[in-house]
């Protein structure tokens, strides 16, 4: 799903990505919060899929680094996550736990619920339980 946010004007570039790893307090109080950093979520990476034309300069600027924000559209990027499943198949939805990750580093941040597996990379073994490594979506 695309989402329209804000970005600081030399971000703005096609097909470059940025990982939110927290919200700082800052932005908290800013006017622009709610279509710049209140539509991400912390521990995301997102990718910029088009960046929206400004006819004037635009009279945004961050409160944290005064950059001069412009809008684009962004996607969220897939994770890479394990599933501790019997079998697994690309396509699944599937419910996420997080006690999952005792055998394999999950990334920091929110994670989660529910994902569907986009691709199953590869196979593993913990203690006596198998998991599976997997591409997914997030879909909360």
């Amino acid at each position: 799903m695309a989402i329209v946010t804000l970005v600081s004007k030399p971000q703005a570039r096609v097909n470059g990505s940025f990982r939110v790893f927290k919200i700082p307090e800052d932005c908290g109080r800013c006017k622009l919060y709610d279509i710049c950093m209140g539509r991400l979520k912390p521990g995301r990476v997102y990718r910029i899929i088009e960046v929206r034309p400004l006819k004037y300069p635009s009279p945004y600027r961050c409160l944290l680094n005064g950059d001069e924000m412009v809008p684009v559209v962004v996607e969220e990027e897939n994770l890479i996550l394990p599933v501790k499943l019997p079998y697994v198949i690309e396509g699944v939805v599937t419910s996420f736990d997080k006690s999952w990750c005792t055998c394999y580093p999950c990334p920091t941040g929110a994670l989660p619920s529910k994902v569907k597996v986009v691709k199953v990379i590869e196979r593993g073994q913990c203690g006596n339980e198998r998991f599976f490594i997997v591409e997914a979506k997030p879909l909360d």
